[in-house]
C-alpha cells in the first residue's frame, strides 16, 4: 500500500480534502492511504509520498533535507487550484504522475 501524507500547517481543512481522497480510493480499488498531518507531526519515514499544501510550501527544501538516504520518498508541493478546489480526483490524479 502507497501512503501519501498532505502536510499543513493546522490540519483542519487539510483533513477535510484527505477524507474525501480516501474515499474516492476506496471506490476505485486503489491500494494508497492519504494522512493529513501537522509540519510538527510529520514522520517521514512513514510516507512513500509528502505533499506540501500550498501554505507550507516554503518548507519544501527543509523536509528534503530530513529525507533518508536509503529510502525513495519523494516530496512535491500540491497546487493550489488543486488545494483550493477540494477537487479529490485532480488530487488523486496530480499525485499518479509524481
Amino acid at each position: 500500500m502507497k501512503k501519501i501524507c498532505l502536510v499543513c500547517s493546522a490540519g483542519i481543512s487539510t483533513k477535510t480534502i484527505v477524507e474525501k481522497i480516501n474515499n474516492v480510493l476506496v471506490q476505485d480499488n486503489k491500494e494508497w492511504k492519504f494522512e493529513a498531518v501537522t509540519v510538527n507531526n510529520l514522520n517521514i519515514n512513514d510516507y512513500d509520498i509528502v505533499l506540501l499544501t500550498p501554505q507550507v510550501e516554503y518548507l519544501k527544501n527543509k523536509i528534503i533535507g530530513m529525507l533518508p538516504e536509503n529510502k525513495d520518498i519523494k516530496v512535491e508541493v500540491l497546487p493550489s487550484n488543486l488545494y483550493v478546489k477540494n477537487d479529490a480526483n485532480s488530487i488523486i490524479d496530480f499525485t499518479a504522475n509524481i
